[in-house]
């Protein structure tokens, strides 16, 4: 049975929605902690997709902590660009100065092109007691959109349009986002369903 959970995050809002996402599907008795509480160095993400990297960074964090340790990877996928930035969205960003910056580059590469995206999440599971792996990936499809709109959220959320909207997800508040369309959520609520298969949660 999952009695504790580390979020190996110090993003305030990721960490909240891993959070929520776990009470609204019955497990608030999980004790989480994150690298909050365990100020570890972080490690490299060397791989070329979002799963490899989240599993590389559970078995990382789960080594140092012996803790059941859940890790996320995710990015912006632009279908013209063949994915880019992707699993290099973070880097990206910081390369760029800015996440404006990044916004106003982007759309530069895309004049004339498909606006079509997706955000792409994986996690993963790492159990160190008993070597366990699970993993799930889930994906939102959208469009990029600019000028950037709207102040809920974070990172792309404010240039992107998920399919069935007409606001970005920056515009639709955090509630809309994680009930119905975060990548995140997806994940973890798709992670669960296999734990719960597996009988590591009840």
């Amino acid at each position: 049975m999952l009695k504790t959970l580390f979020i190996a995050s110090t993003n305030n809002g990721k960490i909240a929605e891993i959070k929520e996402t776990l009470h609204s599907l019955g497990y608030s008795n999980i004790k989480i902690s994150s690298l909050t509480d365990y100020p570890i160095a972080e490690p490299d993400e060397p791989y070329e997709t979002f799963l490899e990297n989240a599993i590389h960074k559970a078995r990382y964090y789960g080594k140092h902590t012996m803790l059941p340790t859940l890790c996320d990877d995710s990015g912006l996928c632009i279908e013209a660009l063949d994915n880019f930035p992707g699993v290099r969205t973070k880097d990206f960003a910081q390369d760029c100065g800015s996440l404006d910056a990044a916004f106003i580059k982007i759309n530069k590469l895309l004049e004339g092109k498909s606006k079509k995206a997706n955000f792409h999440g994986a996690v993963a599971l790492y159990i160190p007691q008993s070597n366990q792996l699970f993993t799930y990936e889930g994906k939102t499809y959208g469009q990029f959109c600019y000028p950037p709109r709207g102040l809920d959220g974070f990172g792309f959320h404010p240039v992107f349009i998920p399919d069935g909207f007409s606001k970005t997800m920056a515009e639709l508040g955090p509630e809309i986002v994680k009930q119905h369309i975060s990548q995140r959520v997806k994940s973890i609520k798709g992670l669960f369903d296999i734990l719960k298969s597996e009988n590591i949660v009840y």
